[in-house]
């Protein structure tokens, strides 16, 4: 265990591993600006949070600095933005609360059946529907955004449309890669023994 320590301080302080740090700091930033402050200012920290979920993993693998670190800071920090955009979708009234649950069902199972893979040094590999998922929840956080906080009214009601295709759209991708991950844990348990 004595190696693991300079190995994390090592990479943590990589270029993409310290963008997503900051995103994860933007990401609260955002939330405080939006629910108490500023919706507007919220909206804008929360762009430039998502933003940066590009550029850390181009910025990776252009310097041949993909981490484990980063993998693991990535995954949480996509799910506070994805928590974000639906705590202010259901906050205002844009969606109904059962779609959070039905957000964190799926969640709270892909996490546990991947802490049963990993505790068998088995791996669930993320998936093109999982990538979906976050893309399509993060590019619908923009249309909900401008269109709860009131901002843009002359493209309501379509702002408010395509907010909730973006976040619907995620919602079902993330159910199809949970499916596939469920048939991946499958094989992994009974491969287990």
């Amino acid at each position: 265990m004595p190696s693991a320590l300079p190995t994390l301080a090592r990479d943590i302080r990589t270029i993409p591993n310290l963008l997503t740090l900051a995103r994860i700091a933007l990401i609260l930033v955002a939330a405080g600006l939006y629910f108490y402050v500023s919706p507007g200012a919220g909206i804008v920290v929360a762009v430039v949070a998502g933003v940066t979920d590009y550029l850390d993993g181009a910025i990776a693998r252009a310097t041949g600095k993909v981490t484990r670190l980063g993998e693991i800071l990535d995954q949480f920090s996509d799910l506070c933005f994805e928590s974000l955009a639906f705590l202010v979708a259901i906050s205002s009234g844009f969606v109904p609360p059962i779609v959070l649950m039905a957000y964190l069902f799926r969640e709270f199972w892909v996490l546990a059946i991947r802490r049963f893979m990993a505790a068998h040094h088995l791996n669930i590999p993320s998936s093109f529907a999982g990538k979906l998922k976050t893309n399509f929840i993060m590019w619908g956080f923009l249309p909900t955004f401008l269109s709860v906080s009131g901002y843009l009214p002359g493209l309501q009601p379509w702002l408010a449309h395509l907010g909730r295709l973006g976040l619907g759209a995620g919602l079902v991708a993330s159910y199809v890669s949970a499916w596939r991950y469920t048939r991946a844990f499958v094989a992994g348990y009974n491969s287990a023994g």
